[in-house]
Order: structure tokens, then sequence, then C-alpha cells
């Protein structure tokens, strides 16, 4: 059985490397490599679409649906004070 890779796998990795520790918040995680990775992505996306500039995609939106998704996922949670692993002390 193969696993292909998707377009988010490098950025979920970013996303769980900077979550450590105590809860961070959004802004917090959208630093250096997370957003340079975020800010890709919107690049390559806003390219496909061919829409009007005004309709882009940006950067924070993608960090914002990756950290919705590995939520679901099980992989971390939102306390009231920010982000943390799941199965790490709040």
């Amino acid at each position: 059985m193969t696993t292909t890779k998707t377009k988010y796998e490098k950025l979920d990795a970013l996303i769980i490397a900077a979550i450590v520790g105590s809860p961070i918040d959004f802004n917090s995680i959208y630093q250096r490599n997370v957003k340079k990775e975020c800010e890709r992505i919107a690049d390559e996306d806003n390219k496909a679409r061919g829409l009007p500039k005004w309709r882009d995609i940006h950067g924070w939106r993608i960090l914002d649906r990756r950290l919705q998704a590995l939520r679901k996922a099980g992989k971390i949670r939102h306390t009231g004070k920010g982000w943390v692993r799941e199965g790490d002390a709040a």
C-alpha cells in the first residue's frame, strides 16, 4: 500500500512542531516557517483558481483551515488559552 503526500503534509508537521509545552495562540504559530509555507500554498491555490486579486486566499486562512483539520483528526485541541497537542496537559 502506497501513501500519497498531500500538499499540507509539510505544513502539518511544522504546525505540530510549533505547538509544544504550554498553550500557544494563533499568532505565535503563524511565524517564520509556518507563515512561509502557508503563503506558498496560498499562492499556488490563487494561481490555480485564476480569480481576481481581491478574491485571493490569504496565508493566515490556510493556517486556520489546517488547525481545524488537525483538531478534527484528534492531533491537537484548543483550550481557552491556545492550541496544545492532544494528550499534553493544558
